[in-house]
């Protein structure tokens, strides 16, 4: 657009970093003036070598002061942390000392940000130095005396699965457990398929056919609806009749589109509240838990094959065998007829 304005106006062309794109895409254009202007911009600038770079932001243009080595963001903020650490954390001592070399902290434009830097220089984030965040840091300036403890180091994916005892080697099996639960809980709709607009595109092209329909075609549609309302007002026959035009189509899909949509989601909020489906993902929930279990009654069931003494295991509930139930002693009863005929 830049330099198509420029030869309808009669200004000198100004060379771009996507020259050859631009007269690639005047050239496919159908309007005269657009491939006009493509012929004058080949004869100026196809296939320059050195096209000038294209404007970045000033998040870029600061990366690249950094990678550069001309910022001096990075030195400043190793300086001001240094500082925050010689000063036992402590935001008072920490600011008093900073003071002396030249630093000012002053409130940011965002809230609870504050600034700190020297005056006329660079800037940063003073939660972001401090290692704190932006909420820590308003708490802390109402008691700068106290010392900021140490954070915990934050765990790493390396540590939690070196914590973690290694997988189970289960059977085989155990996939085709699995399975069987995923098809009892896969419903009968997918989600794409309980969406109307989703629902809706194989039936298009009966919208694109109309509109691109010619005059006999669009009388022999008033004809069939005509002869169609003759035979239900002289015989009682009702005849569907499609749609006349696209905007009735439209409307015709739109509504049935719709309404099967409902119906679907309905079925599958019926599907998943069933109490097959919720025990299934139940089951299946608690098999998955233990392939990681720490439990070693539940490892050894797991390598068994013993679904079911796994999953009590996991649950805590233990299952007492039926010949470790002690046997109680038969006591002997009286008949109500007897002791009244004995009273």
């Amino acid at each position: 657009m830049a330099r198509f304005t420029e030869l309808a106006f009669g200004q000198p062309l100004t060379s771009g970093k996507h020259n050859d794109a631009v007269i690639r895409a005047l050239e496919a254009s159908s309007n005269p003036h657009m491939q006009r202007a493509a012929t004058d911009l080949k004869q100026a600038f196809w296939g320059e070598g050195h096209t000038p770079q294209s404007t970045f932001t000033d998040k870029a243009h600061q990366v690249t002061k950094r990678k550069a080595g001309k910022s001096v963001l990075p030195a400043m903020r190793t300086h001001l942390r240094k500082r925050w650490q010689e000063e036992g954390r402590v935001l008072l001592s920490f600011i008093e000392r900073v003071a002396e070399e030249g630093y000012l902290i002053r409130e940011g434009d965002k809230p609870d940000v504050w600034l700190i830097g020297k005056n006329g220089g660079a800037h940063l984030a003073l939660h972001r130095v401090l290692g704190l965040k932006k909420k820590e840091l308003v708490a802390l300036l109402s008691d700068a005396n106290r010392p900021v403890p140490l954070s915990p180091p934050r765990l790493t994916v390396q540590a939690v699965k070196a914590n973690k005892p290694p997988p189970i080697a289960v059977p085989p099996d155990y996939a085709q457990k699995l399975e069987a639960l995923r098809q009892r809980i896969r419903p009968r709709w997918k989600r794409s398929e309980c969406r109307a607009e989703l629902i809706a595109v194989p039936y298009q092209n009966m919208v694109r056919r109309l509109e691109n329909s010619t005059l006999g075609e669009m009388l022999e549609r008033l004809l069939a609806a005509l002869i169609a309302r003759m035979l239900k007002a002289l015989f009682g026959l009702s005849i569907e009749v499609p749609p006349i035009t696209a905007d009735e189509a439209r409307e015709r899909i739109a509504t049935a589109c719709a309404e099967a949509a409902y119906l679907r989601q309905q079925d599958v909020q019926e599907h998943f509240a069933s109490p097959e489906v919720q025990a299934a993902l139940k089951e299946r929930r608690l098999l998955k838990q233990c392939l990681v279990s720490a439990n070693p009654v539940t490892r050894q069931a797991m390598r068994a094959g013993s679904w079911g003494e796994a999953v009590m295991s996991l649950r805590s509930e233990p299952r007492v065998p039926g010949h470790a139930v002690p046997k109680l002693p038969l006591l002997e009863t009286v008949s109500v007829g007897s002791g009244l005929a004995g009273a």
